[in-house]
């Protein structure tokens, strides 16, 4: 910080700490103690330290801003946080580590790690592995569970992995085993054991019957 950044930190610790003595060359001494830390991070320290006690002094400044540096170069990692990925190969030993070096300085400053896409990360490795003589790129197969719970039930459209369901009522109830339907397309089978016309000639066939009993029952009795 700058010997004037120095004058306005020792103005906002008397404002912190009232009791405490100042005067015309405090700013003086203390920019000799603090002159290479920046003032944002001096004042954050000297007000993590005015909330433990009533005086704060350039020492105590100093530690606290190490402190908080290494709890943010520890935690810049994990879950929920940013997961950036050092900027070098992994294979180049010293550049790695200059890149790590320099994420972590990043993160004790409090500066923000940004996300690298993954299609990013693993483009040079990918255009780096030299192809396989007389072998051809395989398509990626779909990956599911086995099973009729691997794929959607075409009878009652329970989700993949989700069990079987029927309606009774306004109630839902999950079913033990699953549809006769659904097991046959796990299988490679079909989800019908009969097509919608056969199915319809079917249903046409049955009402025709019922029709005809109806109207033999309607008949008089001679």
């Amino acid at each position: 910080m700058t010997p004037d950044e120095t004058v306005v930190l020792a103005r906002y610790v008397r404002a912190l700490c009232p009791q405490q003595k100042f005067d015309e060359y405090t700013p003086d001494a203390w920019h000799d103690v603090l002159g290479d830390y920046r003032l944002d991070a001096a004042r954050a320290a000297a007000a993590a330290v005015a909330k433990r006690q009533p005086f704060v002094s350039p020492a105590e400044i100093i530690a606290e801003i190490k402190q908080q540096r290494g709890n943010r170069a520890t935690d810049f990692q994990g879950p929920g946080l940013p997961a950036e990925v050092p900027d070098a190969d992994p294979d180049d030993v010293q550049a790695y580590l200059a890149a790590l070096r320099d994420q972590r300085t990043r993160a004790a400053d409090g500066m923000e790690l940004k996300r690298r896409p993954v299609a990013e990360l693993i483009s040079g490795v990918v255009q780096a592995l030299p192809a396989i003589p007389g072998q051809q790129a395989e398509e990626v197969v779909e990956v599911r569970r086995p099973g009729p719970l691997g794929i959607a039930c075409p009878t009652c459209q329970a989700a993949m992995g989700r069990p079987c369901r029927v309606e009774i009522g306004e109630r839902r109830r999950e079913l033990r085993t699953p549809h006769a339907a659904r097991s046959r397309v796990a299988e490679g089978g079909p989800a019908l054991l009969e097509s919608p016309a056969e199915i319809e000639s079917r249903r046409s066939a049955s009402a025709a019957r019922l029709a005809s009993l109806a109207a033999a029952e309607a008949l008089p009795d001679e």
